[in-house]
């Protein structure tokens, strides 16, 4: 029976499973009173355990407003951003070795056995510049397509930073009135960065909102 239903499950179009996904988390919003967009890579599995006790995936906040625009309006919602080179490098380690699948590819570990993804630097130069930011997989998406409208607008209420979580989670405790305490999951297994100055370049080219709307400098 279980198979069954992952079956049926798996045979529904994707705008479906997501418009399910949503309605069935909007619950659990409304419980915790919090709306939390989960950016990949931006420390979304420490936040969504420490304020829901578990991930509850990843989705666009236009799709959420769209689907439920009155708990949208009602729940404070926020987000988390990350410097898009350091984002984008985490994304990279996370996905070599073996953190995320492409999903309808016959080999699973495409990434992990590229060739392009043998070093940071081939892996923009040479892979990332030929992919549609727009389908890619999650972890490699703009951060403000999860946060912001059409038109770029931020929908969230409150969008944070990585790099002031100490900050911002004293903020959310008190905004939510629940003592929450962020802990480090789904950490990227690190190396040490030798960035060429030409790979910086076309980041800052390909993730050029990312850099504008959320106030990050190309060398940070």
């Amino acid at each position: 029976m279980k198979n069954l239903a992952f079956w049926l499950w798996g045979s529904l179009p994707g705008n479906a499973r997501m418009f399910l996904d949503i309605l069935r988390r909007c619950l659990r919003w409304k419980k915790e009173g919090v709306l939390f967009i989960h950016v990949p890579k931006a420390a979304g599995v420490s936040v969504s355990k420490a304020i829901y006790g578990r991930t509850l995936g990843h989705f666009y906040a236009l799709k959420i407003k769209k689907l439920c625009p009155t708990m949208f309006s009602k729940l404070f919602t926020f987000a988390f951003v990350r410097h898009p080179v350091d984002r984008l490098y985490s994304a990279y380690q996370f996905s070599k070795n073996g953190g995320t699948r492409v999903m309808g590819m016959k080999n699973p570990n495409y990434y992990t056995h590229h060739p392009d993804f043998k070093t940071f630097d081939l892996f923009v130069t040479k892979w990332l510049i030929k992919q549609n930011l727009l389908e890619i997989d999650g972890v490699f998406r703009p951060q403000y397509l999860y946060v912001c409208d059409d038109k770029f607008n931020v929908l969230v209420d409150k969008v944070y930073k990585l790099e002031n979580i100490k900050v911002a989670a004293f903020q959310i405790s008190k905004k939510i009135d629940k003592k929450i305490i962020f802990q480090h999951y789904n950490k990227s297994i690190q190396e040490d960065k030798n960035i060429s100055n030409e790979t910086i370049d076309i980041i800052f080219k390909l993730y050029n909102k990312d850099f504008d709307i959320f106030s990050y400098n190309k060398e940070e």
